[in-house]
């Protein structure tokens, strides 16, 4: 059995409860938050006393943990009910409730979760991050959670938790699922759950591994700031289809029809003898953490890796297209080449035109050794005075080109 179990319902205002809720009849803001006209109730079996909402049943072990912090007094409580019962009455209301279970004390007491206060002490630091990872508002979502010394169902005590939450003014987000959170948003949220036990298990073997990450990821990094771009073949055919202006960032539009090339070239290089130990070691790092993730869960729920990869591919992406721009900088003249498209057409001197955009830098293929460096003496001069002299030997041959400053 895994250390901890997840799962996630819905209720819509309006609608039948869920068939796994154990609630029956109608949803209304009432039976979420109390008062009058409630259809279902969720009875309480230690003593058989039924809770007149679903928020007293959750608050029956301890001070209620929510957004705006703990309940500790009869008027923080009456005020969250009161905001909670205006929000839920709005067309569209949905709350959603994730139920946290641990497997016994035994594994609950290894990461320090055995209470209210360190269970609140969690959910208070992760639901920000949570609510905006599937794509709501945290300012405009309010939330609690309670604490459960056991489960209702079973003999062996379970220490779990209720999380309740909703927005004060629904967006519909989640309409077209029928209220139903995506298996996408239950995987994030048990993935930060869990990142919080393991710093909570061994803090120091929670540094140690994302040091190891952190290591890794520069030994990538390094590996390519030291390939000189202007010598790999790939490279250059990328610098000679990248249009001249606009922003060379990866997650600017104006590269968005280039990013796939781009990451193809990308893949290139962390294949090639100079960063392919690099990165299968920085690979190897982030499975590790991945695999720490899903032995608690007995789940594939965590994306660490692709995420951080993700984010290094974007990193490098954005070195690459630096390169560019220090290649302009230093060979800072209208690229001219010839067009042998227009030879059948036009005779055979055929015509000479400027059109950077799509020719490979013709510098680079002639001069492989030249270093791609800011602030070298005199080699713009130099390459000028070389340019010059084309032009001129070409002007000389009555070729009918043209030269654009």
């Amino acid at each position: 059995m895994p250390d901890l179990i997840c799962k996630a319902r819905y209720f819509r205002m309006g609608e039948k409860a869920p068939k796994n809720s154990c609630f029956k009849g109608l949803v209304t803001p009432s039976s979420i938050f109390g008062g009058s006209g409630s259809y279902f109730n969720y009875t309480e079996r230690y003593n058989g006393k039924e809770s007149e909402s679903l928020l007293d049943y959750t608050g029956r072990y301890g001070y209620t943990m929510t957004s705006n912090g703990y309940l500790d007094t009869k008027e923080k409580k009456d005020d969250f009910r009161r905001k909670g019962m205006e929000s839920l009455q709005k067309t569209g209301a949905v709350v959603y409730e994730i139920i946290c279970s641990m497997e016994n004390y035994e594994k609950a007491s290894e990461y320090s979760l055995t209470n209210q206060d360190q269970f609140s002490a969690v959910i208070t630091k992760i639901m920000p991050s949570y609510i905006r990872s599937i794509g709501l508002d945290p300012g405009n979502v309010s939330w609690w959670e309670d604490f459960h010394p056991e489960n209702r169902t079973s003999i062996t005590p379970h220490p779990h938790i209720h999380l309740l939450f909703y927005e004060n003014e629904p967006s519909h987000t989640f309409d077209h699922l029928y209220g139903k959170l995506p298996r996408k948003a239950l995987n994030d949220f048990k993935r930060m759950f869990v990142n919080e036990m393991i710093k909570r298990k061994d803090h120091s073997i929670y540094r140690e591994t994302f040091e190891a990450i952190d290591i890794a990821k520069r030994d990538v990094l390094e590996k390519i700031q030291h390939i000189r771009f202007e010598n790999v073949e790939t490279v250059r055919d990328l610098y000679s289809i990248l249009p001249e202006y606009g922003r060379l960032q990866i997650n600017s539009a104006n590269m968005a029809p280039y990013r796939d090339t781009i990451y193809k070239v990308i893949d290139n290089l962390l294949e090639s003898d100079q960063c392919q130990f690099a990165w299968k070691n920085y690979l190897g790092s982030l499975k590790k953490y991945d695999y720490e993730v899903d032995d608690i869960t007995n789940d594939d729920v965590s994306s660490r890796s692709e995420k951080e990869i993700s984010k290094t591919k974007r990193q490098i992406a954005n070195m690459i297209l630096q390169g560019k721009k220090d290649i302009a900088k230093i060979y800072d003249y209208d690229e001219i080449t010839y067009n042998d498209n227009y030879k059948e057409a036009d005779g055979d001197k055929g015509i000479l035109y400027k059109d950077s955009s799509i020719v490979r830098d013709r510098l680079s293929s002639r001069n492989p050794d030249i270093p791609i460096m800011k602030g070298i003496g005199g080699l713009l001069a130099k390459r000028q005075r070389e340019i010059e002299k084309e032009i001129e030997e070409y002007l000389d041959q009555d070729k009918g080109y043209s030269y654009g400053m």
